[in-house]
């Protein structure tokens, strides 16, 4: 009888999990897509399509700002029933961005989506990993980001064959669409949440949250220096043909997805600290590919999302045990509030280190050696944490002597 539980609770947990990497796919198609699909939105709105970044700015900036508030007001809420009203607030602000031709007013719909989008999977992932037991929860994890990478193999590449056939609105509209079909995977199948009594449950802001908070944004940052001139890359200075683009993303996307479902796999078999040194070692090695002139644009691509994608796994494996079940939600909202802020910093130091004229082999070499001096610290972070999360679990009548 026992065994019957147990596997019905695997099963139902499972389910969990496809739904939250569901809503965590809309969410990212409906915040990434917005830039190839402005590509052609652009002269309906009267701008040139450099204007791209404004429209993902203001999406950043809301998603900031209400990962931030929701930190201080999150536990005060029914989560289920929050997750609910931001996917059909999403839709329709997707909806809308359809129905105007005004530049000021998408902007202002960007910034209310960036709102919503900002909350919806710091409360989506509280959901899962709550309900989810202790050894479990770095495979639930890797459930849910491995819709990132499905967003490329398959997202991506829908969004612009409907732009390119039947019209940017109809890419909006499908979009819009995903996040309504979401509502009803919310209502029937994620677990009921009940409001906690005791509203003392949210996480103090101190050095050592915003720590944990920052650590996945911080493991990030290294890649996202590389993902503004990832195409202009390949191309100049890897040999890649521009027909081969589609097929490049379309590889490293199933390279990411498949380290990502590895590395969730072997969160309970290795340390954390091992998979944070192989993973920083096969990304630094993708880096030396361009640095050393090499030709195997499939081969940087495939090592440069993988080891992206693994170390963003054994990131969250180690920043999940920080919080308590009750506190989950707010945490997980600081979460992505610094990672859209460290990814904002990313984008803007990438151009700061790249000239107007062009990019030469000395200014990429620049950036690829940040980028690299910048992902070797991952596995010190790692021992930093972990030696907090064993502080914190020492007994009171247990002192740790230094």
């Amino acid at each position: 009888m026992a065994l019957v539980t147990q596997t019905f609770n695997h099963k139902a947990l499972a389910r969990i999990a496809m739904v939250m990497a569901f809503i965590q796919f809309t969410n990212a198609l409906e915040y990434m897509a917005f830039t190839p699909v402005f590509a052609f939105m652009a002269d309906g709105f009267s701008v040139p399509v450099t204007f791209s970044g404004y429209v993902s700015g203001m999406y950043t900036l809301g998603a900031v700002l209400s990962g931030i508030a929701a930190f201080y007001w999150i536990h005060r809420f029914n989560k289920k029933r929050f997750l609910i009203k931001n996917m059909l607030l999403l839709g329709v602000l997707t909806f809308l961005s359809t129905l105007t031709a005004d530049f000021d007013t998408l902007l202002v719909l960007r910034f209310c989506a960036g709102l919503v989008g900002g909350t919806t999977m710091g409360v989506g992932i509280s959901i899962l990993i709550n309900a989810a037991p202790e050894n479990l929860r770095g495979k639930m994890l890797a459930t849910v980001i491995a819709s990132f990478s499905m967003v490329s193999i398959v997202g991506m590449p829908a969004v612009l064959f409907l732009c390119t056939h039947y019209g940017w609105h109809t890419a909006l509209w499908l979009i819009g669409l995903l996040c309504l079909v979401s509502v009803p995977l919310i209502i029937f199948i994620l677990p009921g949440d009940a409001v906690p009594s005791d509203l003392k449950a949210s996480l103090s802001v101190n050095t050592r949250t915003l720590l944990f908070a920052s650590c996945t944004a911080l493991v990030q940052f290294s890649p996202m220096l590389i993902i503004p001139i990832l195409t202009p890359l390949m191309m100049q200075f890897l040999g890649a043909q521009q027909h081969l683009l589609p097929l490049l993303f379309l590889s490293g996307g199933v390279a990411g997805y498949l380290a990502t479902k590895i590395t969730g796999i072997l969160t309970s078999r290795l340390s954390a600290l091992m998979l944070a040194t192989l993973s920083t070692l096969l990304f630094v090695a993708s880096l030396l590919i361009p640095a050393l002139g090499y030709h195997h644009a499939f081969l940087f691509i495939t090592l440069f999302l993988a080891a992206s994608y693994s170390r963003l796994v054994s990131a969250s494996s180690v920043a999940v045990r920080y919080p308590e079940d009750e506190q989950r939600a707010s945490f997980s909202s600081l979460q992505s509030a610094m990672m859209y802020l460290i990814t904002t910093f990313a984008f803007f130091l990438c151009s700061l280190l790249l000239p107007e004229q062009g990019i030469t082999t000395q200014n990429l070499n620049r950036v690829l050696v940040v980028s690299a001096l910048a992902a070797s610290g991952f596995p010190i972070l790692v021992i930093i944490l972990q030696k907090k999360l064993a502080k914190r679990a020492v007994p009171p009548d247990h002192p740790i002597v230094d």
